[in-house]
């Protein structure tokens, strides 16, 4: 059974999301405060987090970026806040989805299915055939330990999702990609839809693998058509 810990300081709505995933044969467990959270999330490892930006004792957005350190769990962001900045914020930071309240169960429940579908499949996935190491600008990317490793040999802590990504770029160098394209080749129709996910996944890329300038950067932004990875990509 997995686990699903709901961070939402509303007490009503924080119950009857428990009782909608309890009875869809999920195991919730809700808290109302950061401090609370953390605790939870130690004792309960969940798969996934269920979570309010607006909170008592803290920002929802410092909450991501913590979770995500640490872990590849799945993140999905329920939010009363509409403007497209607090959305790509949270996406930035580590987020898997973001869905303004109101909302329905039906709608949170498919959200919630998509990106565990999206993130056990990841966690399943080892390539049996092909090169097992690629190397660009120093970096080393491991795909059977989905591992990778900057020039000086220090391994980057990488999310499921963010080592998709990167696999992906890796494996097509010196090509334009759109971001229908992207979300096609990131386990197809369960991306589909997720632009604004691409994104952010792109910016956390960028942050990981800087260049010595704007120019060395190898993820590269094509404006009106998506991205291309300019690095030099080989075996070792």
């Amino acid at each position: 059974m997995q686990n699903i810990l709901i961070l939402e300081d509303d007490a009503d709505l924080r119950m009857e999301l428990c009782e909608a995933l309890e009875d869809e044969g999920f195991r919730a467990h809700g808290c109302g405060t950061i401090k609370n959270f953390h605790v939870q999330f130690a004792r309960f490892e969940p798969d996934l987090v269920l979570m309010d930006l607006g909170l008592p004792d803290g920002k929802g957005s410092q909450v991501i970026r913590e979770v995500r350190e640490r872990s590849d769990v799945g993140i999905l962001v329920l939010s009363g806040r509409q403007d497209e900045a607090d959305r790509i914020i949270a996406l930035e930071y580590g987020a898997d989805d973001y869905v303004v309240k109101p909302c329905s169960p039906r709608e949170i429940l498919a959200r919630i299915q998509a990106i565990l579908r999206r993130t056990h499949r990841a966690e399943a996935a080892t390539p049996t055939f092909g090169p097992q190491r690629l190397t660009f600008d120093g970096y080393t990317l491991n795909l059977a330990a989905m591992e990778l490793r900057d020039p000086d040999g220090e391994v980057i802590s990488l999310t499921t999702a963010e080592f998709e990504l990167l696999n992906v770029f890796v494996q097509r160098p010196q090509r334009v990609m759109s971001r229908r394209q992207l979300t096609d080749l990131l386990r197809g129709d369960d991306w589909s839809g997720y632009d604004r996910a691409v994104d952010g996944l792109v910016s956390r890329l960028r942050k990981k693998i800087p260049g010595s300038s704007a120019e060395s950067q190898p993820l590269k932004t094509i404006h009106g058509s998506g991205y291309i990875f300019t690095a030099s990509v080989s075996t070792p």
